[in-house]
């Protein structure tokens, strides 16, 4: 009987590519376990959990009020949560424009709040409650506002909406110098300002002529405080020839008295 010789005895190199066919097979299964096994122990270990939420933007509320509304708590699993759902959550609630949340060095979370800007504030018996950018009036009251105008005898509605619309388009270097914005009917308006007058005009395009605010005061250093009209054209008469008192009084009975017209550039 014939002896049966092996392929691989008659092709060594064969038989060496098979060994090390098999050793490759075993290294994947074992890194394969070694990942597994740290993936475990990572998932098991502290380090996989959430140490501090920090909450970045937030004016209107509290961070913890942020914090509660996401429900992500310190301790939880860092990738226990999708970020979305949490940044949706945020961003349904009032005064929010929108929110971004990131994990930040594998164990923080940061919550990035975008709240509706503070245009101007309304007065209450409960106290300020702030008028945001979208034109609507944030139902919670502060005792300590925001620095803003605060307006007087305006109705949630049309008037308010342009009015806010005009308040966004002022530098804020102007802004900062309005104390109070008073409707006095069929769209007018008085702007009671922090320097000592008191300007009248209509909503419509008052953004536009404001703008030049401090470049008409620039030009009455001689003349005292007094009432500039921006009605129709831009014009200026002491509190004496308006009111005969020389003082603002916050009253709609006006003197007679000539006005100065002022140029703007």
């Amino acid at each position: 009987m014939d002896k049966v010789i092996d392929i691989e005895d008659r092709i060594p190199s064969l038989k060496e590519k098979r060994k090390r066919r098999t050793n490759r097979n075993f290294l994947f299964l074992l890194v394969l376990f070694l990942l597994m096994l740290a993936a475990l122990l990572y998932l098991q270990s502290p380090l996989s959990k959430v140490r501090d939420i920090r909450v970045e933007g937030a004016g209107l509320r509290g961070g913890e009020e942020y914090i509660q509304s996401s429900g992500v708590r310190a301790g939880d699993a860092i990738w226990g949560f999708r970020t979305s759902e949490i940044e949706q959550k945020i961003t349904s609630l009032e005064g929010v424009g929108g929110a971004e949340v990131i994990r930040e060095d594998f164990r923080d979370v940061v919550i990035r709040v975008d709240e509706f800007e503070t245009v101007a504030l309304i007065q209450t018996e409960s106290g300020f409650h702030p008028v945001l950018a979208d034109g609507t009036t944030f139902s919670r009251s502060s005792d300590t506002p925001p620095p803003a105008p605060v307006l007087a005898e305006f109705d949630e509605g049309d008037q308010m909406e342009k009015m806010v619309r005009e308040l966004e388009k002022l530098p804020p270097s102007v802004t900062s110098l309005i104390s109070e914005l008073k409707h006095t009917g069929e769209g007018s308006i008085t702007a009671f300002m922090a320097d000592g007058y008191e300007v009248r005009g209509i909503i419509s395009g008052f953004a536009e002529k404001m703008a030049y605010y401090p470049s008409i005061v620039a030009q009455l250093t001689e003349e005292g405080r007094g009432v500039i009209d921006l009605e129709a054209g831009v014009y200026f008469s002491s509190y004496e020839k308006v009111y005969g008192d020389g003082e603002s009084g916050n009253t709609e009975e006006e003197g007679e008295g000539d006005q100065q017209e002022i140029e703007i550039p």
